[in-house]
């Protein structure tokens, strides 16, 4: 059986509220067509789309809407990783029936799990599916490390052209080396960190990678440079990148607030809400600094 080819710059979509803190439909697909225009080889709903946040009917709901504006650009990628496997898998197959190209599957956040284990929640999610699985594992939600051979051991079962990777787990970089070398190179690797590792995660093997709307501009550009050999512009943009990601991973809710804070800046949202409760809001002086930082990347990328 053949899978699609998944790869290249997939942006996290930032799911925009209403005044009732529904869902923005409007929004949300000015946000998918801006992800398109300026280079996007698909969309992604993720963590920071504020799944944790939503119920089963909205996490349907944030589905539907992703292949409906999505499908028509590029590639459309879903998580669907739950707490138990019961629900992962409920997920899984409603995305795989909306149409989805492949389904972010990351590790139960509430357990720490054994390595057998976490492979048995894997592997029985993997199997009731038909399409590919990007292994997401999330250094904020991880009560323990993900290991190098059970990543290896899912790839060799089910085929490199089924099983793709998003690791976050630090060091970064030195992973991504480490799960090529168990995969015989065969690993397909996205870059989860905004960016930021973008480079140096790039002459390991990379496949792609998967920032959030905020800084898809960005990254969309310093991809193309690498491809092209331009490292001299590659790094110019991807300095500034790196130091405002810096900034904005002080916790989940602080990237979620600037970063919506970044869309509203470019009349992407009508509204930077964030769902309550929240364990922070960034202070004056920080979203001053992201200001700076984006008026920066915008002078380089014009």
């Amino acid at each position: 059986m053949s899978y699609k080819n998944i790869k290249g710059v997939l942006p996290v979509i930032l799911t925009p509220w209403d005044e009732n803190f529904d869902i923005h439909e409007e929004d949300f697909s000015g946000q998918v067509n801006y992800c398109y225009e300026v280079g996007a080889d698909g969309i992604v709903i993720g963590q920071v789309s504020e799944l944790m946040r939503m119920n089963s009917r909205e996490r349907h709901q944030i589905t539907d809407l992703a292949v409906k504006y999505g499908k028509p650009g590029g590639f459309v990628v879903v998580s669907t990783g739950a707490e138990s496997t019961k629900n992962a898998i409920e997920y899984s197959l409603y995305a795989q029936n909306a149409g989805v190209d492949a389904v972010l599957l990351m590790h139960p956040s509430t357990s720490p799990l054994t390595e057998a284990r976490m492979h048995k929640y894997y592997r029985d999610v993997i199997q009731q599916l038909s399409i590919p699985v990007i292994i997401h594992h999330a250094k904020s939600y991880a009560k323990t490390p993900m290991t190098i051979k059970m990543q290896a051991d899912l790839l060799h079962e089910f085929g490199a052209d089924r099983i793709l990777f998003k690791p976050e787990s630090s060091p970064l970089p030195p992973k991504h080396t480490e799960l090529q070398l168990a995969t015989n190179n065969q690993a397909r690797i996205f870059e989860g960190d905004g960016g930021m590792m973008i480079i140096d995660s790039f002459f390991r093997g990379l496949y792609g990678s998967i920032p959030a709307t905020d800084c898809v501009k960005y990254v969309v550009k310093i991809w193309q440079a690498l491809q092209a050999g331009d490292m001299q512009y590659a790094e110019k943009i991807a300095y500034p990148l790196s130091y405002m990601m810096c900034q904005m991973m002080n916790s989940i809710d602080c990237y979620q607030h600037l970063s919506k804070h970044i869309l509203h800046r470019k009349g992407l949202i009508t509204h930077p809400r964030v769902r309550e409760p929240v364990d922070s809001v960034p202070d004056a002086i920080t979203y001053k600094e992201i200001d700076r930082i984006i008026s920066v990347l915008d002078n380089i990328c014009e």
